[in-house]
């Protein structure tokens, strides 16, 4: 594999922005190790996965706390990891736009840069916790634009993160009462069109929806979020798949769960 790790200068953030890549290489067969999985098949220009880091996190994360790097060898794709500081994937009332610099510009710039696929049949979307919902609220926005997106241990309920005082609070959140204002004005205005549950419900589904793929511990402070959400989508015709198993909100769970997402999406069928 070969990784970039630097900065890139956005236009609709106004600013320059760190981003990591890591790019298919094909190294193994120089080791004398048969290339990739089986199934996989390399292509001109590489399938490409936006991964999304978490509130505490930044590009860096997924990287240096998991395998990412040999899973995307062993799959031929290309991991984009953008930075979006504390901003919960939204366009900010007091600061930038992260949410048109991720479903608008960054595709576009990794293209352009790096010989990228972002063609809806090659382009797939993940993430954990804040990066979970994040990856809700880009993939139900811009369905027609992904294949698949992965949602770990996300924030399904994005009201109890902004108007419940109690749950925002929470130690996880890591002083999360402080950034509500930049992100949601002084008064906090709750984005309806951006939660979860609307975007469900505004689906078209006589249109092209993304494979969906949730997972949660167990044992995870947004277990029951997730489970809730998961009950939701239930209850639509949708390419959708939800496991759990034993974990925290912690890093073990979701290099288990980055393996199986890939997996899933680029190599099982069903």
């Amino acid at each position: 594999m070969a990784i970039f790790n630097g900065t890139i200068y956005s236009k609709t953030l106004n600013m320059d922005t760190c981003l990591t890549v890591v790019l298919p290489q094909d190294s193994r067969k120089y080791r004398g190790v048969e290339p990739y999985r089986d199934g996989v098949v390399a292509s001109e220009k590489p399938k490409t996965l936006i991964l999304l880091h978490g509130l505490s996190d930044n590009h860096n994360a997924w990287a240096q706390r998991t395998s990412i790097l040999r899973y995307a060898e062993d799959y031929g794709i290309a991991v984009v990891i953008p930075e979006v500081q504390r901003s919960f994937y939204q366009n900010m009332k007091n600061g930038p736009n992260y949410f048109d610099y991720i479903n608008d510009e960054l595709p576009e710039l990794v293209s352009d840069m790096f010989h990228l696929s972002i063609a809806p049949e090659d382009l797939f979307l993940a993430g954990l916790s804040m990066g979970g919902y994040g990856v809700l609220a880009c993939g139900l926005t811009y369905p027609e634009r992904y294949q698949g997106i992965g949602v770990f241990s996300a924030v399904c309920d994005l009201r109890s993160v902004v108007l419940d005082e109690t749950f925002a609070g929470r130690k996880e959140l890591q002083g999360w009462l402080k950034d509500r204002p930049a992100i949601f004005g002084e008064d906090i205005e709750y984005p309806e069109s951006m939660d979860v549950y609307t975007l469900i419900d505004n689906l078209d589904l006589s249109r092209p929806v993304p494979r969906i793929y949730m997972a949660c511990g167990t044992e995870d402070f947004l277990y029951e979020q997730n489970v809730e959400l998961k009950n939701y989508i239930s209850n639509y015709d949708l390419d959708f798949a939800y496991e759990e198993w034993p974990g925290i909100h912690e890093w073990a769970f979701w290099d288990v769960a980055i393996q199986k997402v890939m997996q899933r999406f680029l190599l099982d069928q069903q």
